[in-house]
């Protein structure tokens, strides 16, 4: 597993190539769009989607709990895409997901599409935090906004940030990235199925991108 240890405002976090953020001091696991079900709700609707999506994310999301030994996760909203996307299938595969880790302790901020979705399972083992809930000197959020006073940065996801490569001529590419700004720090989407959104950097900015299952900081943000 590809890990860049950096300090933020004193705060020491692994950022994770699987897309993956680790605070080691409270042993929590941080991660953003999920999106499970995404792709019931596709072909619910008569649209072609993948299989095997929701499945392929959580095994990156268990693989990560293990190798990190965390004792919670946090997902920053957006755990799923619509009111049909909690189709019998996914329910499944996160009750298999709920009995792995059954000694982690499971906390999610609500993003938009999670609002759709009227209840959980009651037996799902997760616990509802509020917009601006603070950890520790963090705060967070499914939407980018400042750190809620008395936190020194803020955790949100929402934009599924990925950061676009140039040369002097022509466009290389875009890739999924952390993306630090005034104080927030925007996680990727972790859900195989989902799509990005090219950010417009400051110079003060930091980015770190996840290239070819590495962990990688642009020095200069594009102009």
């Amino acid at each position: 597993m590809s890990v860049l240890t950096v300090s933020i405002e004193g705060i020491e976090l692994r950022i994770l190539a699987q897309r993956g953020l680790y605070w080691l001091e409270q042993e929590t696991l941080f991660i953003a769009d999920t999106h499970f079900g995404k792709e019931a709700t596709f072909r619910s609707a008569g649209i072609a989607a993948p299989r095997g999506c929701t499945g392929g994310t959580l095994v990156t999301i268990s693989n990560m709990l293990r190798e990190c030994h965390a004792s919670r996760l946090v997902l920053l909203g957006d755990m799923f895409h619509a009111r049909t996307s909690i189709s019998e299938d996914i329910r499944n595969s996160l009750d298999t997901f709920f009995g792995e880790h059954s000694e982690l302790k499971f906390s999610l901020v609500l993003g938009n599409h999670d609002r759709h979705i009227k209840r959980l399972p009651s037996h799902w083992p997760i616990e509802i935090l509020e917009t601006g809930t603070m950890l520790g000197r963090i705060s967070i959020s499914h939407f980018p906004q400042a750190p809620v006073p008395g936190s020194d940065l803020l955790l949100c996801g929402h934009i599924h940030p990925a950061y676009r490569l140039v040369s002097r001529s022509d466009s290389i590419g875009k890739l999924p990235c952390f993306w630090l700004s005034q104080n927030q720090l925007v996680l990727p989407a972790i859900g195989e199925f989902t799509g990005t959104e090219v950010i417009k950097p400051k110079k003060s900015d930091r980015i770190w991108v996840i290239a070819d299952g590495q962990v990688v900081e642009i020095n200069q943000p594009n102009p």
